[in-house]
This record gives structure tokens, sequence and C-alpha cells, in this order.
């Protein structure tokens, strides 16, 4: 691919996601949004939280990746370039931070306002990146069995 086309790529990339993204279920749409708006959320929290600097890392790893193999490969739906960008970023990113929940209740038992409230915050991301694993995982074995 040359350098000039990139941003012809990137466009491209960027409109079939929109037609495949319109294309799902109402429900999956809103499901990407609350996760997407969670995940951003992170910022909120960056300045003063390591796993909050690991969640915004890592979805701004997986919007840019996306796009990137989006751009790279236009006949591949987005959904299963998600799936195994998914799988190999947020299953390490999900380990991590049940690694630091011990860390995290220290916090929500200390009754200080901001610690409760990232605690919350992080165990619905948790409880977020659980659920949608769980589901590109069974995805990716259905695939692979049928």
């Amino acid at each position: 691919m040359l350098i000039a086309s990139l941003p012809d790529a990137f466009r491209q990339a960027i409109e079939l996601r929109l037609v495949e993204v319109d294309a799902l279920p109402e429900n999956v749409q809103t499901w990407m949004v609350f996760m997407r708006t969670m995940f951003l959320s992170s910022v909120l929290f960056a300045w003063w939280r390591m796993e909050a600097r690991v969640v915004l890392a890592m979805a701004v790893t997986t919007a840019l990746l996306l796009f990137s193999f989006k751009a790279a490969m236009l006949e591949v739906h987005s959904g299963e370039i998600g799936r195994i960008i998914h799988i190999v970023i947020w299953t390490p990113a999900l380990i991590y931070l049940f690694k630091r929940l011990t860390f995290r209740l220290e916090d929500f038992r200390s009754r200080q306002p901001f610690a409760i409230v990232y605690s919350l915050w992080l165990s619905l991301v948790m409880a977020i990146l659980t659920i949608s694993l769980v589901l590109d995982y069974s995805a990716l074995i259905m695939r692979m069995v049928g």
C-alpha cells in the first residue's frame, strides 16, 4: 500500500465500519456505545490511577488497530477484526485489572468519595470486559467449530 493511499484507505475503512455497525441490531449498537463511553470515561481517573490509564490505553489501541487492520483488509468485516483485537488486547488488560482488585477493594473500604466512585467505575468496566470477552471467545469458538 502506498503512503499516498493511506488517507483514502482510512476513509474507506471508517465508511465501511459505519455501514457495518448500522447493520447490527439496535441492542448491539447500544452495548457498543455503552462500552465505548465507559472505556473513554477512564480519562476522568487517568491522572490518578494506573488502572484507568490501562483502560484508556486499551481503548485507544483497540480503535487504532481496528481502523488500521480494516484499512488494510477492507473486505473483512470489522466485527471479525474487532473480535481478534479484543481477545489479544482486552484479555491481558482484564487479567491486570483482576490482579489489582485487592488494592481497589481497599480504596472502596476507605469510604472516601473519589475512591468509592473510582472503585464502582472500575468494577463496571471489569464486568463489561468480562461479558464482552465471553461473547468474543464464544463467537470465535463457534466460528472454529461450525
